[in-house]
């Protein structure tokens, strides 16, 4: 780790850990020998772990901050996030140091999983919406309506082709994403399924009782000649 930055006014102390990462302040004095020693853990800690940042402030020469927060002697760390004080070692205890840097920037790290997995959720779900909306009516289907790779996809595509529907396919056996995703997006199960103006109608079982209505398989898109 470079040289540790060193606050020298409340100024510098805000900015320093204003923002979402874990800032670690050493209270440090001078005279005080274990504060050399503990700043050297720091940056090898950095240096591992990566996690967080870390900065010293002579206690002394910034007393308003050193009020604010109750230090009562060097060397004292405290660990904020947002601005926000979330612990506090009192005295030379490195096993607690990384221990509550692993605990607090774990936090972090959850979060940003988080937000990346909802973020990833999210386009897979727009991507669906997309395939689903790619024609009037869509059938995801295992292997291809020339190739169907599955009994229900068969019969299903039969039963399209017997009315003259016009229909474009997905095959959900190229793409474990979407075959995945479908089904919770839809909360259907099983395949094949079929969309009709981008709504899932059903699977085998409910096309075929629709299409026993004659008005519902007149109002499916044709093939035009």
């Amino acid at each position: 780790m470079a040289t540790m930055r060193v606050l020298q006014s409340k100024k510098d102390f805000e900015e320093f850990t204003s923002d979402d990462s874990v800032s670690v302040v050493h209270f440090a004095a001078k005279w005080v020998d274990v504060c050399a020693q503990l700043d050297s853990i720091l940056g090898e800690l950095h240096d591992e772990l990566k996690s967080f940042k870390c900065a010293r402030i002579e206690a002394e020469q910034v007393p308003e901050v050193s009020l604010e927060f109750s230090i009562q002697a060097a060397p004292t760390l405290l660990l904020f996030k947002a601005g926000k004080e979330v612990d506090r070692i009192n005295g030379f205890n490195p096993g607690g140091i990384k221990a509550a840097i692993l605990k607090h920037s774990a936090g972090h790290r959850v979060c940003a999983t988080a937000k990346k997995t909802a973020v990833s959720k999210e386009a897979l779900n727009e991507r669906l919406r997309a395939l689903i909306n790619k024609s009037r009516l869509v059938i995801f289907m295992k292997g291809t309506p020339e190739q169907p790779r599955c009994g229900f996809s068969r019969q299903a595509v039969e039963l399209l082709r017997s009315i003259h529907a016009d229909f474009s396919s997905f095959d959900i056996l190229n793409d474990e994403e979407v075959r995945q995703g479908l089904k919770e997006y839809s909360n259907w199960p099983t395949y094949p399924q079929i969309y009709l103006d981008g709504e899932l109608l059903g699977g085998l079982d409910v096309l075929r009782e629709e299409l026993a209505d004659e008005k519902f398989a007149d109002k499916l898109p044709k093939i035009t000649a």
